[in-house]
């Protein structure tokens, strides 16, 4: 009788593994199971996955990237051949309208087959992306990542079911460009002092920006104390009243739902915010107040006819370019008014679940998350102000990150102010659950029907909640409930609430 030898575990577990392995086409999957009869099954698995990863440092398929379109063309071109060089996968670059980027990219993730391998989006369509997106420990490890550089606040973004489905490739956070030859003039300094019995610095909170917004709004000189968006982004700023006033108060900044997800905007804070912010549009051009875009209010900052801007990070990387701004000389950059550092936007990468290449798309993140490579796509995309810095890394370095502005000093500004914002105690993160995009658009919708007098606060705000309620009942509360009590956890973990 013929014994036949037990297995052992491992060469059970190897056997397993070899017997559905990919060989990527060097080898067919017999002959593969031959070589483990002769030579032991963990020793071949061993040998053979030694092969397959050698084999994708040199040949390893191609990735697809998706990007919103923009001023990438060049630096990605630059990329392109550099990735392949180094890792041995060709890289295709594909893009998208920004404005679709919600749309698009939510229907190619519920393909069968994937559009991109890897793409970009906002923060807070983690909630909708995230059953379609791969969960990036499961491909690679946070050091591949360098993720301990990333900014604390940024780390706690792209989060989905307690796991990382993205990370971050563009900080927005908000700040104050100030003119200095405005903010710094002796004579304005005393006609200020004169009228609100303080002196005229960088606002520090609500009451400073309003006045320091008054007191510049010169019309007849074509010069106005403020500028914010008033159109498809007012979302950013509403909330940014939102929050600095929570906070005024003392109550958890920006807390949109209760425990049960009844919303909680028609009340004293969220009417005072929505009045703030129109307020606020009283000291901007009248006859673009109304219906303010986002690269207008940009062009009349750079035009010189804005004495601040608490906007994005993207305004003072513009105006401090002298190719496009007539004020680059005239600027620095303030904290933002208020308690508060607020993030809203940015741009994230993850990969998509549908990927058949997971791998080389999270070599692509990698790559790009590599400390020069990660200045460069900053620092090469800064005339347009595309990509603001994520990680520490850049702001300990400002002449490399920076190098339009190093000499001029602004860059050290940029930095320190941005290393202070990002390590502040109080940080805001926008929500990022299920059913966010269509709670975001009630919030613009009805926001901007505030400011042009279509509804009072109240109506607008009321509205608002009707409609976060019908999302909420679509979406199925009890679900929401849970999606939106782990981002609470999240503020309260990180010491951001109480």
């Amino acid at each position: 009788m013929i014994r036949l030898r037990k297995r052992s575990g491992i060469e059970e577990y190897a056997l397993d593994h070899l017997s559905g392995m990919d060989t990527a086409g060097l080898i067919s999957r017999r002959e593969l199971l031959r070589r483990s009869a002769v030579f032991g099954a963990a020793a071949t698995l061993g040998t053979f996955t030694g092969v397959l990863r050698a084999t994708a440092q040199t040949t390893g398929g191609k990735v697809t990237v998706g990007l919103d379109s923009g001023a990438y063309t060049p630096i990605l071109q630059t990329f392109a051949p550099e990735f392949r060089e180094a890792t041995g996968i060709e890289v295709e670059f594909v893009s998208y309208p920004l404005g679709n980027m919600y749309d698009q990219n939510l229907l190619a993730l519920r393909q069968t087959e994937a559009r991109f391998d890897a793409f970009d989006f906002w923060p807070n369509f983690t909630g909708d992306f995230g059953p379609f997106l791969t969960p990036l420990e499961e491909v690679g490890t946070l050091e591949d990542l360098g993720f301990a550089d990333i900014a604390r606040p940024f780390q706690l973004l792209n989060m989905y079911e307690n796991k990382l489905v993205g990370v971050m490739i563009d900080g927005d956070m908000f700040v104050n460009t100030i003119r200095t030859d405005l903010f710094e003039d002796g004579a304005e300094m005393a006609a200020f002092k004169a009228k609100y019995g303080y002196d005229l610095a960088a606002p520090t909170n609500w009451q400073q920006y309003r006045d320091t917004a008054e007191f510049f709004t010169r019309p007849d000189q074509n010069l106005f104390g403020a500028v914010e968006v008033t159109n498809f982004f007012v979302y950013a700023f509403f909330i940014n009243q939102v929050v600095q006033l929570g906070a005024e108060r003392g109550v958890r900044y920006g807390e949109l739902f209760d425990e049960q997800m009844k919303p909680k905007l028609l009340n004293e804070i969220g009417i005072e915010a929505l009045t703030r912010y129109k307020e606020v549009t009283n000291f901007m051009p009248a006859d673009l107040a109304a219906s303010m875009p986002w690269d207008v209010g940009r062009q009349v900052f750079f035009e010189g006819r804005i004495a601040q801007a608490n906007w994005w990070t993207d305004m003072p990387k513009g105006a401090a370019d002298s190719s496009i701004s007539q004020v680059s000389d005239k600027i620095k950059v303030a904290r933002s008014w208020g308690d508060v550092t607020v993030l809203p936007y940015g741009r994230a990468m993850g990969i998509a679940a549908n990927s058949k290449n997971k791998e080389g798309a999270f070599r692509a993140i990698a790559w790009l998350q590599q400390s020069a490579n990660a200045n460069r796509w900053v620092a090469e995309t800064f005339a347009q102000s595309l990509m603001d810095p994520w990680r520490m890394s850049m702001f300990n370095d400002p002449a490399s990150t920076f190098p339009l502005h190093a000499k001029s000093g602004f860059g050290d500004n940029f930095a320190e102010v941005s290393k202070a914002a990002l390590s502040n105690p109080k940080a805001y993160l926008d929500i990022s659950i299920p059913g966010t995009n269509r709670y975001l658009g009630a919030i613009i919708q009805h926001t901007q029907r505030a400011v042009t007098g279509q509804a009072t606060p109240e109506e607008a705000l009321g509205a608002m909640e009707a409609e976060w309620e019908e999302t909420t009942e679509t979406y199925g509360r009890d679900r929401q409930i849970g999606h939106y009590q782990e981002y609470v956890q999240r503020l309260v973990a990180e010491g951001y609430w109480s």
